[in-house]
């Protein structure tokens, strides 16, 4: 249990930058926002999950493809519940124009009562700390991504950038 917290936090390790502290938390000139948004899910075991899913997110991408964000959703057991994060984006041009794979970790917070030992920490800490990867498709500013939710279902969604 604690190996796969120590390996989220080695994990982003890697995914700071040497001078994180000299970033400005959003540069107007250089960095973009993606508005995302989701509805359609899909769980291995459905019966165990109630309540329509959605998902609002925003995010920050930096010109070297780090990005942070704020994703306000409500999870498989119909709770209000957030998802903070930092990630990057790896741009797979070279295989296919437009296509882009994205790894985000941060802290979950909003599974509550009998759901609350669902996440990993989050009984003891009222939080939990996750990896969600993703695949996704953009033009222009538009895009449609395809997120893996731990070994339960995945999420997809579409977003603008801008």
């Amino acid at each position: 249990m604690h190996r796969l917290f120590i390996i989220s936090l080695l994990l982003t390790s890697f995914l700071i930058p040497d001078k994180a502290s000299a970033w400005k938390l959003y540069d107007v000139e250089k960095d973009s926002l993606y508005l995302w948004a989701g509805t359609y899910t899909h769980f291995n075991n459905k019966d165990t999950y109630s309540g329509g899913a959605w998902l609002v997110s925003l995010e920050v991408i930096k010109p070297n493809n780090h990005l942070y964000g704020l994703a306000l959703f409500n999870n498989s057991f119909d709770q209000f519940s957030q998802y903070l994060f930092y990630g990057k984006m790896f741009n797979l041009d070279s295989t296919y124009p437009g296509l882009r794979a994205q790894l985000t970790a941060g802290l979950i917070h909003g599974y509550k009562g009998e759901y609350k030992d669902n996440l990993l920490l989050n009984e003891e800490l009222g939080v939990a700390p996750v990896i969600v990867p993703g695949i996704g498709y953009q033009k222009n500013q538009w895009g449609v991504d395809l997120f893996l939710l731990g070994k339960q279902g995945v999420l997809l969604g579409v977003g603008y950038q801008f």
